[in-house]
C-alpha cells in the first residue's frame, strides 16, 4: 500500500510539471502571436514617442509588464486615453528592448546598455529586467568600477547590488584607493569610506596614504577638508616607524596644528601598556585585516629545505634559510614573525631562530630557558607557550614556559597535570589545548590518549576527555571550534584514524580515516581545510599531498601536487600579506 501511495504522489508530480511545460508554451505561443501583431503594426491601441522615435504596442502588454505602464494606462491619468504617449528623458533604443521583452521574456544585457537598462527597468518598475541588470553587474564588479557600481546602485535603490559592490570596496581597499575613480570621489563619499571597520588592511598606514593621496589629487581645492579626511585615519593603529619617518615629515601635517594633534596622540599610543590601549575607543579600534594564507615548512638550510605551499594554487615557493636543521623542535607564527624553538643538532640548541616572512629576513632571539627535544608550542595574544618536551634520554618533562613577544622575556607558568613530549598544542578561543604525546622518547615511553586545556587568565590546568585513541607525533589542528588529531602512532605502528574534540560538548569523534598510514604528521589548516604536506610511514614517506575537507568529512588525494621531501620538518600557517610590497615596519 505504501509503495502505491508513492507511485501516486510521483504520477501526480510528472502529470502537474507536464501541464506546466504546456501553459508556459501555450503563454509563449499567444505572446509570439501578440509581438507579430505589434510588429505588423496591428490592432495596437497606443504609440511611444520616443526623442521623435514612435513605437507601436498593445497597453494591456505594457501594463502586464511595467507597474508604470499599468497606472498610467489604468487611472485618470491622461496618458489614459492618448493615442502617442511622449516618454521624455528616455533613449529609444532602450525603450524598445524593453517593449520587446514584455512581449518575449527575452532581453540581451551587456556591458553598453546595462547602465541605461537598469536606469530604464528601475524607472518603468519593470523587476525582471532590473534583476537580470543586477545580476550581470555583479559579477562585473572590479577594483576600477566598483565605486561607480556603489554610487549607481545607491541612485536607483538596488540594495543587494550596492552591498556586492560595497563588499568588494572593503576587501579590496588597497587597489581600490590606487585607482582613479577613488581620487575623484567627493569628500562625503571618502570620509564616509575611511571611516569604516570593515576596510581591509595589512596596516593602518595604507589607510593614511589613501587620505593624503584623495587631498593631493586636487589639492588647492580639498586642503580645506584635511582636518576631517584625517581624522577617519586611525593614527594610534600607524605603525611607530611610519609614524616618525613617513607621516612627521609630511608638509601637509606639518602645517597643521589639529593635523599634528593627530600624529601625537599616534606615537603616545606606542608607549601605553595594553590595558591603557583599550581605554582609547574608535580611535584605536582595529579594521578587517587583510591576510594572505600560506603554510611555512622549515626542513634546514639545504636548498629547497624551507618552503611555502599556497593553498589557493598549489605552488611550492623556496624560503631562504641560513640556519641548520634542527631535530624534534617547534615552529610557532605570530605577528608576521615564525619562530622556531628548541630541538638539537647533536646537543640541544639554546637559541630561538625567528623569520620575518614579510620582510624576508631571519635573526635570534634567547631561546626557551630549558633546552629540549619533542616540545610542543603555539601562540596567543603576544605570547608564545611552549610545553612538555623531553631532554636528551630523560623521561617527559611536565614544564611549561611562556615568551613575551612585546618585552621579548620568558616567563615559567604552572606545570602541566601530566608530562608529556612528541604531542600536539593548539590554540582556540584564548585558550591552550594539550593532547596526546608520550611520556618518554624512548620505547618504553606510553603513548597518551590524554588531554588538558590552560586558561592564561586564571593560570590554571583542567583535565578534558581523553581521546578515543592514544597517539603521539600526529598533527593537531583547529577548524570551526573542533580540535582535530590526525594521524600518527601509537605502541603499535602508525595511525590512519582522524579524530575530532568538540570544544562546545567536550567529547571527541571519529571522522573519516585518512588515505595513508604514517607515524609523524605535518599538516595545518587553511580555513575548513587541513592539508597534510609531510609525512612520515616507517620506510617511506608521504609521496603527494592529502587534504581533508571538514565539512564534508571528506579525504581527496592530490596527485598532481608532491607532498614535501624533509619528513622531520617544522610547519606553520603564516599570513604573507604584504611580503611583496614595501613596508614601513620595522
Amino acid at each position: 500500500m505504501a509503495s502505491t501511495g508513492a507511485e501516486k504522489s510521483t504520477k501526480k508530480k510528472t502529470e502537474k510539471k507536464f501541464a506546466a511545460k504546456e501553459e508556459a508554451k501555450l503563454l509563449a505561443s499567444f505572446m509570439g502571436i501578440m509581438n507579430n501583431l505589434r510588429k505588423q503594426k496591428a490592432l495596437c491601441d497606443v504609440i511611444l514617442v520616443v526623442s521623435a522615435r514612435k513605437i507601436p504596442a498593445h497597453r494591456v502588454v505594457l501594463a502586464a509588464a511595467s507597474q508604470v505602464f499599468n497606472l498610467m494606462f489604468t487611472s485618470n491619468m491622461l496618458e489614459s486615453k492618448a493615442y502617442e504617449v511622449e516618454l521624455k528623458d528616455a533613449e529609444p533604443d532602450i525603450i524598445e528592448l524593453l517593449v520587446e521583452f514584455a512581449y518575449t521574456a527575452r532581453i540581451s544585457v551587456n556591458s553598453n546598455n546595462v547602465q541605461s537598462l537598469l536606469d530604464a527597468a528601475n524607472q518603468y518598475q519593470i523587476e525582471p529586467v532590473k534583476k537580470m541588470c543586477v545580476d550581470f553587474l555583479k559579477e562585473q564588479v572590479d577594483a576600477t568600477n566598483c565605486l561607480g557600481i556603489s554610487v549607481l546602485a545607491e541612485c536607483l535603490d538596488c540594495p543587494e547590488l550596492k552591498a556586492t559592490a560595497d563588499d568588494f570596496i572593503f576587501q579590496h581597499f588597497t587597489e581600490v584607493y590606487k585607482t582613479d575613480e577613488f581620487l575623484q570621489l567627493d569628500v562625503k563619499r571618502v570620509t564616509q569610506l575611511l571611516h569604516q571597520d570593515a576596510l581591509t588592511v595589512r596596516v593602518e598606514d595604507q589607510v593614511y596614504d589613501a587620505a593624503v593621496r584623495w587631498i593631493k589629487y586636487d589639492e588647492p581645492n580639498r586642503q580645506q577638508h584635511m582636518v576631517d579626511i584625517l581624522a577617519k585615519v586611525r593614527f594610534p593603529l600607524v605603525s611607530k616607524n611610519f609614524l616618525s619617518k613617513t607621516v612627521q615629515a609630511e608638509p601637509l601635517i606639518q602645517d597643521n596644528p589639529q593635523c599634528l594633534k593627530m600624529v601625537i596622540s599616534g606615537m603616545r599610543y606606542h608607549l601605553l601598556s595594553p590595558e591603557d590601549r583599550e581605554e582609547l575607543g574608535e580611535s584605536s579600534r582595529p579594521r578587517r585585516k587583510k591576510h594572505d594564507y600560506r603554510i611555512a615548512l622549515f626542513g634546514g638550510s639545504q636548498q629547497q629545505s624551507c618552503r611555502y605551499f599556497n593553498p589557493k594554487d598549489y605552488s611550492w615557493t623556496d624560503i631562504r634559510c641560513p640556519f641548520e636543521k634542527r631535530r624534534d623542535a617547534a615552529s610557532v607564527f605570530w605577528d608576521n614573525v615564525v619562530y622556531i624553538l628548541g630541538g638539537s643538532q647533536l646537543f640541544p640548541i639554546k637559541r630561538m631562530d625567528c623569520y620575518n616572512v614579510v620582510k624576508d629576513s631571519w635573526y635570534s632571539k634567547l631561546g626557551p630557558p630549558t633546552p629540549r627535544d619533542s616540545l610542543a608550542a603555539c601562540a596567543a595574544k603576544g605570547k608564545i607557550y611552549t610545553s612538555g618536551g623531553s631532554e636528551v634520554g630523560n623521561p617527559a618533562l611536565y614544564l611549561f614556559e611562556c615568551y613575551d613577544t612585546r618585552t621579548e622575556s620568558w616567563l615559567s607558568k604552572p606545570a602541566m597535570l601530566i608530562p608529556r613530549c612528541s604531542h600536539g598544542m593548539v590554540e582556540a578561543n584564548g585558550q591552550i589545548y594539550l593532547c596526546g604525546g608520550s611520556l618518554g622518547n624512548n620505547v618504553s615511553g606510553r603513548v597518551l590518549n590524554s588531554c588538558e586545556v590552560y586558561d592564561p587568565s586564571t593560570e590554571k590546568w583542567t583535565e578534558l576527555c581523553p581521546m578515543i585513541e592514544a597517539r603521539k607525533n600526529h598533527g593537531l589542528v583547529c577548524v570551526n571550534d573542533r580540535i582535530y588529531a590526525v594521524g600518527g602512532q601509537n605502541g603499535m605502528g602508525g595511525l590512519d584514524s582522524v579524530e575530532y574534540y568538540d570544544i562546545k560538548t567536550g567529547k571527541w569523534k571519529m571522522v573519516s580515516d585518512m588515505p595513508w598510514k604514517g607515524v609523524t604528521v605535518k599538516c595545518a589548516a587553511v580555513g575548513s581545510i587541513i592539508y597534510v604536506l609531510a609525512g612520515f610511514q616507517g620506510v617511506g614517506r608521504l609521496g603527494h599531498i592529502l587534504e581533508y575537507h571538514t565539512e564534508a568529512d571528506k579525504w581527496v588525494a592530490n596527485n598532481k601536487v608532491r607532498a614535501f621531501p624533509v619528513t622531520s620538518c617544522l610547519i606553520c600557517v603564516v599570513d604573507t600579506c604584504g611580503a611583496n610590497e614595501e613596508t614601513h615596519d620595522e
